[in-house]
């Protein structure tokens, strides 16, 4: 099993055929290897972190600084004098001899076909996510209350119920009896977490996939 202090390859070619193999997985095994893969290295970091409070209180303060900087830069450019910014970036984008954007992105608020939106509404859009991105991340790191919660698992099953679910189009479920879990997710879910860190029980996974579950509202 892999220590998760290990920074070596985690996920490895052979597992992932042994899962495909089991589940029935028809997805393209170099992509279920990077997926996992960077779900496991994410781990490592997540780990480290919430063990560390004065490392989750930086973080936390990181994230709400970054969510602050992100509204104001949105704040400019609706600006009134930034309101003909579209055309200002599509020249800027002729001129470094950059193909013109084509988003799909609705244009929100802006006249279609004018030059440069395109450009725009990914920015926007951008711009939105990483808003989105840092209220999630502070949220996370918000202080316990109670009995401290195992957010690194939390955030390791998370990522895998989106794998499982979002990706293969599984059903996310879990259901205990006599001390198992007896699923196909809990039985997919367990074989990954013991090879990115064997120290986790099946209760703490069972536990963590409730959570989850509950979170996905299934």
């Amino acid at each position: 099993m892999t220590n998760p202090a290990d920074h070596n390859k985690i996920i490895n070619e052979k597992l992932v055929a042994e899962i495909s193999t089991r589940f029935e997985i028809a997805l393209e095994s170099s992509t279920l290897v990077d997926e996992l893969e960077q779900i496991a290295r994410r781990y490592v970091v997540d780990l480290r972190v919430f063990n560390d409070e004065t490392t989750e209180r930086t973080v936390r303060s990181n994230y709400q600084t970054l969510k602050s900087e992100v509204e104001r830069f949105r704040a400019l450019l609706s600006a009134q004098e930034y309101e003909d910014l579209d055309t200002d970036i599509y020249w800027a984008a002729r001129h470094k001899i950059v193909p013109v954007s084509e988003a799909s992105i609705p244009v929100i608020g802006r006249a279609q076909g004018k030059p440069g939106s395109s450009y725009l509404v990914e920015l926007e859009n951008l711009l939105a996510l990483l808003d989105t991105a840092a209220d999630l991340g502070a949220a996370r790191f918000a202080p316990a209350r109670g009995r401290k919660r195992k957010y690194a698992l939390e955030n390791l099953v998370r990522r895998l119920a989106y794998v499982w679910a979002d990706i293969l189009g599984r059903q996310f479920t879990v259901d205990y009896h006599q001390g198992s879990g007896l699923t196909e997710a809990f039985a997919f879910v367990s074989i990954v977490v013991a090879e990115i860190d064997s120290a986790i029980t099946e209760t703490e996974i069972i536990t963590a996939m409730r959570t989850i579950i509950k979170e996905r509202g299934q």
